[in-house]
């Protein structure tokens, strides 16, 4: 028998009551649309699970709370049975937050809410040992709400092209003091040596970072410390990794060219991720 051809692409929305497959866009008068003025969250989907769903909900949570957006528990809940029980192949599930109708700066009082799926690339076990060229960007950035996953994403995508530009797979980007602040999609780990041997570093989130799911596994299950760095303490790096939904724990080969000294250590860390969600290929 054939097999049934994957989608490419798969949407839902809330309609106050549950969530229904959505067949339409975003209505053009939604300030999401207008203006940007969404929220999000993407979730890896992998062997038929949602990896790390309750971190996610959380962040999207305290994300509506920050921006006044309209999230009930009731929704809450149906986004969890949601995740629960949906059936998809490997890929991302993002959940967006609109503003829904109204004049610039008005009160959310109508939100949209809207999931979305899609198949993905994720990094094969050649890539991951492999790693990424990580290259220190040097336009800084300038505002406050670089940590904040919203549809004003501009900057991000244009730290990503810039490192791609450099020969970078992703780019370290620094605030307006010389800081270092994530990665352009992603947060950044970096292990350093301390007094008492190595320690695993990540920029403060008071600075301005991004609160990722896949950085809040990362703390919990080993010692992590927010520390500012420099480019100059990133020179003195004994490895490095970028962390997202999609990459999951990537470890990096090169910083500006030059390989790092000991990549075994995040190497390390990322089999300990593909090993707690049960995808570890075995022989």
């Amino acid at each position: 028998m054939r097999k049934k051809p994957v989608p490419d692409f798969r949407s839902w929305h809330w309609n106050g009551q549950s969530i229904l497959p959505h067949a339409g866009g975003v209505p053009l008068n939604d300030r999401g649309f207008r203006y940007g003025q969404h929220l999000f969250e993407s979730i890896a989907i992998r062997n038929n699970k949602a990896l790390l769903a309750r971190e996610h909900l959380a962040l999207l949570t305290d994300a509506a709370k920050r921006n006044s957006f309209p999230f009930t528990r009731i929704l809450s809940s149906a986004l969890w049975r949601f995740l629960e029980s949906v059936s998809l192949s490997d890929g991302m599930l993002r959940i967006y937050l609109t503003a829904g109708e109204g004049a610039p700066a008005s009160i959310i009082r109508a939100a949209g809410y809207y999931l979305t799926w899609e198949p993905v690339h994720f990094p094969t076990d050649a890539q991951l040992e492999k790693g990424f060229r990580l290259t220190v960007l040097t336009k800084p950035f300038l505002g406050d709400a670089w940590g904040e996953k919203s549809g004003n994403y501009a900057v991000h995508l244009k730290a990503l092209a810039d490192a791609r530009s450099n020969g970078g797979d992703e780019g370290i980007v620094l605030d307006a003091k010389g800081y270092a602040l994530s990665c352009a999609m992603g947060n950044l780990l970096v292990w350093m040596r301390a007094k008492h041997g190595i320690a695993l570093c990540t920029p403060p989130v008071s600075r301005g970072a991004r609160s990722g799911s896949v950085l809040g596994w990362v703390k919990k299950s080993v010692p992590v410390m927010e520390r500012d760095l420099r480019p100059a303490d990133l020179r003195k790096a004994l490895a490095m990794a970028v962390t997202n939904s999609r990459l999951g724990v990537m470890p990096i080969a090169s910083l500006n060219g030059i390989s790092l000294r000991d990549p075994t250590l995040s190497r390390t860390l990322s089999h300990s991720y593909l090993e707690y969600h049960g995808l570890l290929r075995r022989s």
